[in-house]
């Protein structure tokens, strides 16, 4: 067995969605590479979805606008939640890849950092990572522009967004973060999550970019929800993202 042979026989490469293991020049396997929820072209200029399933209809948004390159649903929502609560990170790098794709055909790429949506200090020990962060690494790092951590900070843990309206969503978002000016000012920065549903949380992390003297946010995540699900749907997706 040869040293290449022996490494991945020690360390499988796996799909970046189902976890199954896969060939080592390969990223997906062919039931989640032929499965893949793709949003397609024509998107709303706000929340990134078809405007036929346009999520934020006439809501007012700080940041404009986020793109998403999958739905939330399929073989992509079992591999963003096996990413939040089973520790396996093996898919990063194929949703990393796949948001640079759109970030860059979306806004050309002319960035000065990359941001993400923080979690608290005790949240984060608690995990063990920030699912976010890791995206955003990895994003700044094919991007080639710096991750400036620390230019957001979370203040406190909110309540379940389960069940909650848009405008509940905002309220319970409202002064949980604070951006640093020092990091942020003057620049043009891509502020990166993992999941994108109503925009509430992007949206007032955005906010407190802008109000830190950022000259532009725009957004981009894995994943958005499509509008029209139903209400167990709903239910399910918001205790997936807890």
């Amino acid at each position: 067995m040869n040293g290449s042979a022996l490494l991945h026989w020690l360390f499988p490469n796996r799909c970046a969605c189902c976890g199954r293991v896969i060939y080592a020049d390969r990223r997906l396997c062919d039931v989640c590479r032929d499965a893949l929820p793709y949003i397609p072209d024509g998107e709303c200029p706000a929340c990134g979805l078809p405007r036929s399933q346009c999520v934020c209809g006439n809501a007012k948004r700080t940041f404009f606008p986020c793109v998403s390159p999958f739905y939330y649903e399929g073989v992509v929502r079992d591999g963003l939640v096996t990413l939040k609560t089973e520790n396996a990170t093996h898919g990063v790098g194929f949703f990393a890849d796949c948001m640079a794709q759109k970030a860059t055909a979306a806004f050309g790429g002319q960035f000065d950092g990359v941001v993400f949506v923080p979690m608290t200090k005790a949240a984060t020990r608690a995990r063990g990572y920030n699912q976010s962060r890791l995206l955003a690494k990895a994003l700044a790092k094919r991007l080639r522009i710096p991750l400036l951590d620390g230019a957001l900070r979370r203040l406190m843990d909110t309540e379940s967004q389960h069940l909650s309206g848009m405008l509940q969503r905002k309220g319970n978002v409202f002064g949980v973060f604070e951006a640093d000016p020092a990091l942020v000012a003057g620049k043009h920065l891509l502020l990166v999550d993992d999941i994108i549903t109503t925009g509430a949380t992007l949206d007032e992390c955005g906010k407190m970019l802008m109000l830190a003297d950022c000259e532009e946010v725009v957004g981009v995540t894995v994943a958005s929800t499509k509008r029209g699900r139903t209400r167990a749907e709903e239910e399910e997706q918001e205790e997936e993202q807890l």
